[in-house]
């Protein structure tokens, strides 16, 4: 067949609200018919941040996109290889002339991927068309991003206002290729690391809606700024949607917008004293999507948080003690160590309970940010690259952010659990005989970790 146009996912696991699908299927008169991919990456699924949570959770968000491919008449064609080897097997069989991509801020690793690719479609003569998301300009510097762009507040007015394109409810069997003869046993699929977390949340866009549902209400929009610190409040009281967004099963547009309907709708009840606790909730909440698109922007400017390291006398030795301890939730700090439960069981945390952590692994452990950052890259179901090295940076102290925040775990513990009932449920051990000691003084560490920092931003690399 000649014409034809491939449209590659990737974390971006749905039809509403994708630029690439609009413009492939409006070009298809043009261009050739389409055919929708997803390729199982070997070398994504064997790398040290992929876990097999993760992978489980996207092959619930690829059932999901099947059926929503097949309400409209089509289908989603699964490869297994290498980018640049799976399209070079489709180009010679089928001989696509166009490449639809949305353009992702990702790990260095991935973004090479996407270069060789880009490469790749070069030298065969394939047009590779990657379209932007999150209002995020790519490979640009920090401050030239600041003036091209359009700032967020004017993508925020754009995104509550511009109708978002949803394919649901039509018929469009006519712009897709035939299928390929030949489906993707996922049996044959190779498992990422690890096993998967009884407690974590299910992938796919049915369940993303029903999440979506479930907080978009007065009640909880009004209760969210109070619970978002505290991880007992904060398992119902936050959106819970960070997984969803973190492989582009809804869109920051699509959350945009039902915040807007949600607060349009608190008006027409005319209460001033609601509409206003509303409205200030609803503000509290954009200004963390502002938060997480200038996360984007940071590390497509600053590719370095992933890997580089900004200050001279950075720690580089692992006390490979005080690690395992750590990923154990052995230290002998109860609310640490049920944090670490928490989240060996679920994948998720809050942002607070995650700072939380780093700082006493990086600042009162001594330990260095990169493992620090490894394994909780693997246990964070909602792992985005951009926000978590961002976050890691910061709450290691091994950032260029000016303040340096360091989290005392004894007052955390006194100020987000101050019953023990976090505790009591995920660490069942405490108060037992089972539970260790302390692994550190907590005010000398304190102390010491402090200084240490202090005298390591002094000098940078």
């Amino acid at each position: 067949m000649f014409g034809m146009q491939v449209l590659w996912f990737k974390r971006d696991l749905r039809l509403s609200d994708h630029l690439p699908l609009f413009e492939a299927m409006r070009n298809a008169k043009h261009h050739g018919l389409v055919l929708p991919l997803y390729i199982h990456e070997p070398s994504h699924l064997a790398d040290p941040h992929t876990a097999r949570q993760h992978q489980a959770f996207v092959h619930e968000c690829l059932d999901d996109l099947q059926q929503q491919f097949r309400a409209v008449g089509g289908y989603l064609h699964e490869e297994l290889g290498e980018v640049v080897d799976v399209l070079a097997d489709l180009h010679a069989q089928y001989k696509f002339t166009h490449l639809w991509a949305h353009q992702e801020t990702t790990q260095l690793v991935q973004f090479q991927r996407d270069k060789a690719v880009a490469a790749w479609c070069r030298s065969v003569g394939v047009a590779f068309i990657e379209l932007p998301q999150n209002n995020v300009q790519r490979g640009a510097s920090f401050f030239r991003a600041l003036e091209e762009k359009p700032s967020f507040q004017t993508y925020l007015d754009r995104a509550a206002q511009e109708p978002i394109k949803n394919p649901a409810g039509r018929d469009l069997s006519a712009f897709f290729a035939p299928r390929p003869p030949q489906d993707l046993n996922r049996s044959n699929v190779p498992l990422a690391a690890g096993a998967d977390k009884p407690l974590r949340m299910k992938g796919g866009r049915t369940q993303a809606r029903a999440v979506a549902a479930k907080f978009f209400t007065p009640a909880k929009l009004k209760a969210y700024p109070f619970s978002i610190s505290s991880p007992l409040k904060a398992w119902n009281g936050c959106s819970r949607l960070s997984p969803y967004l973190a492989y582009g099963v809804v869109s920051d547009r699509e959350v945009l917008q039902k915040l807007n309907v949600l607060v349009n709708t608190v008006h027409g009840q005319g209460d001033p004293h609601a509409i206003a606790k509303v409205e200030d909730a609803a503000r509290f909440y954009v200004d963390r999507l502002i938060w997480r698109q200038g996360y984007f922007q940071q590390f497509e400017s600053h590719t370095g948080l992933e890997t580089d390291a900004f200050y001279q006398g950075e720690p580089f030795e692992i006390n490979a003690a005080h690690l395992q301890a750590w990923q154990q939730g052995k230290t002998g700090y109860p609310y640490i160590d049920a944090l670490q439960r928490c989240l060996f069981q679920t994948g998720w945390l809050n942002m607070r309970a995650r700072a939380t952590l780093v700082s006493f692994a990086c600042v009162q452990l001594g330990l260095p940010w990169q493992p620090v950052a490894l394994y909780l890259a693997q246990q964070f179901l909602d792992f985005e690259p951009a926000i978590h090295y961002g976050q890691v940076r910061i709450a290691s102290g091994t950032s260029h952010f000016s303040q340096m925040l360091v989290y005392d775990p004894l007052k955390q513990q006194a100020e987000q659990d101050p019953k023990g009932e976090f505790v009591r449920r995920w660490l069942p051990e405490h108060g037992t005989n089972q539970y260790p000691a302390p692994l550190i003084d907590n005010a000398e560490s304190l102390k010491q970790g402090k200084a240490r920092l202090h005298a390591m931003r002094q000098n940078r690399v």
